[in-house]
């Protein structure tokens, strides 16, 4: 359970007159597991890993209440490594930083954010819903996994309506002589009603190498580009100086099975040649998702699916399983396998490996992972 902290100001708010409440909240998840694949780099492994299922993180949230229905919110979000207590990445609040206003309009928020597919797409695939991080499709090219954040965001979101809700968001490039470097623009709406749940999402970005992949510095024609991407799946495409990302999915709940599709298509547009990035011109992705889940029992429950994506000149397709036992409202165990097969040329121009997500590529077409782990939410 997540354990909250009301603070009262008795002593102020009589001096000003006020009446708002205040609350903030201390949250977070550990997430660890022992992994075995069966190729990274050319050979075997075992490891502990962190985050399978959902980042392990620690954040801290707040609401003031404003009034008349309106409520002042923040929210601050790092990732951790469970496996080492290490900050992940070199930002303390790397996943969340925003703050903004609620209410009978909707919610306006302003800040470090993801984009809206974990609004409308993320809870629609496998890999939240029972396979985890190993499942998210082809290295996380469309981000429906969450892999990568904005900067600089203003997000818009409305009150839901008989089921419908949309969102809006802007993230500012702040590059003076050039309002449109570095940044992006984004839709997303969802409709949730009896056993149907449905999602879509729309992403362009200006400087992706930049605005969502972390890069020190524009990829230049002819110049030196340290590259922030190591996956060979779609590392050689990050230097476009657009990229686009389209979704749509949906759930279908029947008695105890669940029945699942998704679709997303990812554009690289007007690539840049470096050293690292060897590829002009445009790339794309196209993922579909099929899945079925089954709730066993209250504690229990099952899913597998297949995921094929089609690339500009390789294919990938992967099996996934996964499988839950709940052992209280905060912690389960799970299991979770993911074979992948790939054909064709990676975005290097080299013969396609198979890379399965939060993993190292093999030296092959394919790739076995397992994972066996523990998840706690506090």
């Amino acid at each position: 359970m997540r354990k909250q902290f009301v603070t009262a100001v008795p002593l102020l708010c009589s001096a000003l007159a006020c009446h708002a409440q205040s609350s903030v909240t201390l949250y977070g998840t550990l997430d660890t597991g022992i992994t075995y694949t069966n190729n990274q780099g050319g050979g075997a492994s075992w490891q502990e890993n962190s985050g399978s299922r959902g980042a392990s993180k620690w954040g801290i949230k707040g609401a003031e209440d404003l009034g008349n229905q309106y409520k002042a919110i923040f929210d601050l979000e790092g990732a951790i490594s469970s496996a080492t207590g290490a900050m992940l990445g070199s930002r303390e609040f790397g996943r969340y930083a925003y703050v903004g206003l609620t209410g009978p309009l909707g919610t306006l928020t302003v800040g470090r954010q993801y984009d809206l597919a974990i609004d409308y797409a993320q809870g629609l695939t496998d890999a939240l819903r029972f396979s985890g991080a190993l499942a998210t499709h082809a290295g996380d090219v469309d981000n429906l996994w969450g892999t990568y954040e904005l900067d600089n965001d203003i997000k818009y979101t409305t009150p839901t309506i008989h089921g419908f809700t949309a969102s809006t968001m802007i993230s500012v490039g702040g590059v003076a002589g050039d309002t449109s470097r570095n940044s992006a623009y984004e839709f997303g709406a969802g409709y949730v009603g009896g056993p149907l749940k449905l999602g879509a999402t729309y992403l362009n970005l200006r400087d992706p190498a930049i605005s969502l992949y972390g890069a020190a510095t524009v990829p230049a024609t002819g110049g030196t580009f340290a590259n922030p991407i190591t996956n060979p799946i779609f590392s050689g495409y990050v230097s476009a100086n657009r990229m686009q990302v389209a979704s749509i999915g949906g759930l279908y709940t029947i008695g105890a099975s669940t029945l699942g599709a998704q679709y997303s298509l990812t554009l690289f547009d007007d690539m840049v040649h470096t050293a690292a990035t060897p590829n002009v011109g445009s790339a794309r992705f196209a993922n579909a998702e099929v899945s079925y889940m089954y709730q066993f029992t209250p504690f229990a429950d099952a899913g597998i699916s297949y995921d094929y994506t089609e690339a500009s000149s390789a294919h990938y397709s992967q099996i996934n399983f996964g499988a839950q036992y709940n052992l209280s409202k905060a912690t389960f165990l799970y299991f979770i396998t993911a074979w992948e097969h790939a054909s064709g040329e990676n975005s290097l121009g080299k013969p396609a490996v198979a890379a399965i997500s939060t993993l190292s590529a093999s030296t092959t077409a394919n790739q076995l992972a397992m994972r066996v782990g523990i998840r706690h939410s506090f």
